[in-house]
């Protein structure tokens, strides 16, 4: 199974519904699509992607973009040649921009026409003269040349390292022949990848991380059942694209029948302008974000809007940061609030999430204090935090 096979299911049910809203927070009305026009625009690109790419290697493509209408039929598209996605976001440092294209060593990416001038400009020195264009719709397609000396040594760093392991696991079977052989993922095949991304940095210089669908798909059909998802509901692409819960975001609604719900990302950091659209233009039912995309609400809304008695929010899922203290907690919530709050973690981007609790409704309406939750929690972890598939 794979996201775009988890997304033509839903299609085939919902076709007329709506799968896509965007909402540019002007005077302007918001754009739809429905999954018919979704799976359209998605087929027209793979039909184009396909006459114009010729793979050597590995299958990705880059998609350099803002949030807008087209990023899901842009990623569903990518998706269907069969290639994987590599985001890269246009406000990223180019630098990190370049490393991370450099250690794809992409061959191609689609960059939205409204910031052509943009890339250009931020990766003139990668572009040879000889990079190829094509147009479609409002994307262009680049075909990068990188030097050779650079790509040659890249893939004789690659090879030496692999011929390295193949010599200490061979040198690791002889001396113990109970072991087991490690189970690897051959990522040149066609349908394996479904996405490309990089670590943050944090800990030294970003890593890339390849993710399979067989890794990411058991992720989003689990959450689809955790959170009781319906084609009621409405999901909030609150991540950005290099951040991988985004992906959980995108198709946990469209495999779903749902709507999924993009703003740009300016409207993120003006919580009264974001809350309006989110709880009372669009009646948002699942928000899963960090906590400090949360906190930039402030408390006052939080508990007037967000986590009141009336909102239209069921889901509340926390991740990505450390979890808020359960004063905190408390406090958001209005009395009467019933929306469901889960922490949810996840250790590397291979898997999204990894593990989920739900916070009990008795412990939130309880006097406990937050050493008594704490203590609570830590004793209970093995028990409580449930492993995602």
């Amino acid at each position: 199974m794979t996201l775009q096979e988890l997304v033509h299911q839903a299609a085939s049910i919902y076709s007329n519904k709506i799968a896509v809203c965007f909402d540019e927070c002007n005077d302007q009305p918001p754009v739809y699509y429905t999954y018919k026009n979704l799976v359209s625009a998605a087929s027209e690109l793979s039909n184009f992607l396909l006459l114009h790419c010729d793979f050597q290697g590995i299958r990705e493509i880059g998609l350099y973009c803002h949030p807008g209408i087209n990023v899901p039929s842009w990623i569903l598209g990518i998706l269907q040649v069969p290639a994987a996605y590599a985001p890269i976001d246009p406000d990223s440092p180019p630098a990190l921009s370049t490393h991370f294209m450099k250690k794809c060593n992409l061959q191609y990416i689609l960059v939205e026409k409204q910031q052509i001038n943009k890339f250009k400009s931020s990766f003139e020195k990668l572009l040879n003269y000889d990079t190829l264009t094509v147009e479609h719709n409002d994307l262009v397609l680049f075909r990068l040349h990188w030097k050779n000396v650079e790509v040659s040594l890249m893939l004789n760093d690659r090879k030496e390292k692999y011929e390295k392991e193949k010599v200490v696991n061979s040198t690791s079977s002889e001396k113990s022949n109970e072991e087991k052989p490690e189970e690897h993922v051959d990522v040149r095949l066609k349908h394996c990848l479904a996405y490309v991304l990089h670590t943050s940095g944090t800990t030294g210089t970003p890593k890339i991380v390849r993710v399979p669908h067989a890794c990411i798909v058991p992720n989003i059909q689990h959450f689809r059942v955790l959170f009781e998802i319906t084609q009621e509901d409405v999901l909030f692409l609150a991540s950005p694209l290099t951040f991988d819960p985004s992906v959980v975001e995108i198709f946990v609604a469209l495999s779903s029948g749902a709507s999924l719900l993009i703003v740009p990302t300016s409207v993120k950091v003006l919580p009264s302008k974001l809350s309006a659209v989110l709880f009372s233009h669009h009646r948002v039912t699942i928000l899963q974000a960090t906590p400090t995309l949360l906190r930039r609400f402030g408390s006052q809304l939080i508990k007037s809007t967000v986590l009141s008695a009336s909102t239209s929010l069921r889901v509340l899922a926390l991740g990505g940061e450390a979890f808020p203290s359960l004063t905190v907690l408390k406090g958001w919530r209005e009395v009467g609030n019933r929306t469901q709050i889960f922490n949810v973690y996840g250790i590397t981007e291979v898997s999204s999430w990894a593990t989920f609790y739900r916070i009990p409704e008795e412990i939130l309406n309880s006097t406990l204090n937050d050493d008594n939750f704490k203590s609570q929690s830590h004793l209970h972890s093995y028990e409580t935090f449930n492993k995602l598939p």
